[in-house]
């Protein structure tokens, strides 16, 4: 629905196979009909920004303010959907046909649980294919979180907390079985630590010292910046050194072994074996090549 209306009016990230996400912004006015929905997709609009309203063909109505989220996955009860102001929010589109390891990973990483789409399916057209959640404990603390995320991580966030909130709507005796949402401070010290790693990328930069300047254990920092940036720390922090070395290529005079000095590596022969793994060329060919 929403995401096709915006395919051309904001800014989409592949976050995983079969899921993707949108940050955008839509002035006050009525959105076209007829917007469809293909079967086997869901969208979670988390809004930031504005309202939406969504009349049904019996003419009641269903309206997503700020700090909720709409949950879509059938659109054929709806008449008109309007925007009330400017809207801006966080659009999650999920293709659940081709997110099925996605899913399942996601939802490891949540505590193991167990996410039936059929389930999901069912209980969502009890509600007409359309629901709000929100104001809830669960949408405070998923906004609040949402509040100290960088733009660039904002996308993975929400369509985490998507998966979990189908979840916890469709099992809610199971809510003890969801791990536990990041606390907004760690969410803080954890956003923090990242931009601290990508300004002394030159440095040794060791599990140890980055928990002890988070005020976090070593345990509790890792498994929190795996589930927040999605991947554990030393391969996040490979992969920005990769990325910041090939830009220093394409962009600087600095033979190779400044550029691996600049991005922490002491040895020109260990970062030319790093760089040939992440990129399958040696850095002297990149650069040749670029």
């Amino acid at each position: 629905m929403l995401a096709e209306f915006l395919t051309d009016r904001g800014g989409w990230t592949q976050v995983m196979p079969g899921a993707r996400a949108c940050l955008f912004s839509l002035r006050e006015g009525p959105l076209s009909l007829p917007l469809r929905l293909e079967p086997l997709h869901f969208e979670a609009l988390f809004c930031l920004v504005g309202s939406m309203t969504l009349t049904r063909r019996d003419g009641s109505t269903l309206t997503a303010g700020a700090r909720q989220v709409l949950l879509l996955t059938d659109l054929s009860s709806l008449t008109a959907v309007r925007v009330a102001s400017l809207l801006e929010g966080i659009l999650v589109a999920v293709d659940a046909r081709n997110a099925r390891e996605s899913l399942q990973t996601i939802c490891g990483l949540l505590g193991n649980l167990s996410l039936d789409t059929g389930q999901v399916r069912r209980w969502m057209a009890g509600r007409g294919g359309c629901t709000v959640e929100g104001p809830t404990h669960w949408s405070r603390a998923a906004f609040a979180d949402l509040d100290h995320l960088p733009h660039s991580e904002q996308a993975r966030w929400c369509v985490w907390k998507s998966v979990e909130l189908l979840y916890l709507l469709c099992n809610p005796k199971g809510q003890e079985n969801v791990a536990p949402a990041l606390e907004r401070e760690t969410a803080r010290r954890l956003a923090d630590i990242r931009r601290y790693m990508e300004e002394h990328l030159d440095e040794p930069l060791t599990i140890s010292t980055l928990s002890r300047r988070a005020c976090l254990s070593a345990t509790t920092f890792k498994e929190s910046f795996r589930r927040l940036y999605g991947l554990p720390v030393h391969a996040w922090l490979r992969q920005q050194r990769m990325e910041r070395a090939a830009e220093l290529l394409r962009s600087s005079s600095l033979s190779v072994l400044g550029v691996a000095q600049s991005v922490g590596f002491s040895s020109a022969s260990q970062f030319t074996a790093a760089f040939r793994r992440q990129y399958g060329v040696t850095p002297a060919q990149y650069r040749k090549n670029v």
